[in-house]
């Protein structure tokens, strides 16, 4: 499993020149990305990702299996995309139809990375035509389904409820957006399994 800087550095290789690099430590990543107004791959659906959103989070995750990676909320996301869509609406047409926040019912396997973008208010769930979810159950159901070092990329206004013995946040990416809307990334790992540190020789 690669450490948090070195996923870092995939970033900021894949990305450089483009935007700012993110930081990293052993048990902490962090940033900012600016993303502008590039219209040319929209789909023109309400709520979508930012351009190059998704992009930018798959590059820190080079590791991980398309069939490992869950699109939760997915909405217009295309069959194109690496990972399994999963959305309450059908005629989107999502690889799983279900709710998110019974989210382990519709499963039958366990996913190193979930890259959940949710409703943020209730006018969001207007245009959906869906009511509000509720966070805390849906981050409960993610950490249910997550294998032991899988990750969740978590996209909202504000940051989510979840229980320490069952996830610890290790990274935050601030986006200023279309707009000027910002929003953040919250980056949470599954507990229960071993983090790897690089070794540090000291000079006596």
């Amino acid at each position: 499993m690669l450490t948090l800087k070195e996923r870092a550095e995939n970033y900021n290789k894949t990305f450089e020149g483009y935007s700012r690099p993110l930081q990293a430590s052993d048990q902490w990543l962090w940033g900012v990305w600016i993303i502008g107004n590039n219209y040319s791959d929209k789909s023109r659906y309400y709520g979508e990702y930012p351009p190059g959103y998704l992009d930018r989070v798959m590059s820190l995750f080079p590791d991980i299996e398309d069939n490992e990676i869950l699109h939760l909320f997915s909405g217009s996301l295309s069959e194109s995309v690496k990972g399994i869509r999963f959305d309450i609406n059908p005629e989107l047409k999502p690889d799983i139809v279900g709710d998110a926040e019974k989210l382990s019912e519709f499963l039958s396997f366990s996913p190193r990375l979930i890259i959940a973008d949710p409703p943020y208010s209730e006018e969001d769930t207007n245009h959906y035509g869906i009511c509000m979810v509720n966070r805390n159950k849906v981050v409960q159901e993610c950490a249910k389904v997550l294998k032991p070092g899988g990750f969740l990329v978590w996209l909202d206004q504000v940051i989510p409820m979840y229980r320490r013995e069952e996830l610890e946040l290790v990274g935050t990416i601030v986006i200023r957006s279309t707009n000027h809307r910002v929003k953040m990334v919250f980056i949470l790992q599954k507990v229960g399994f071993e983090r790897t540190y690089e070794l540090v020789e000291l000079n006596e």
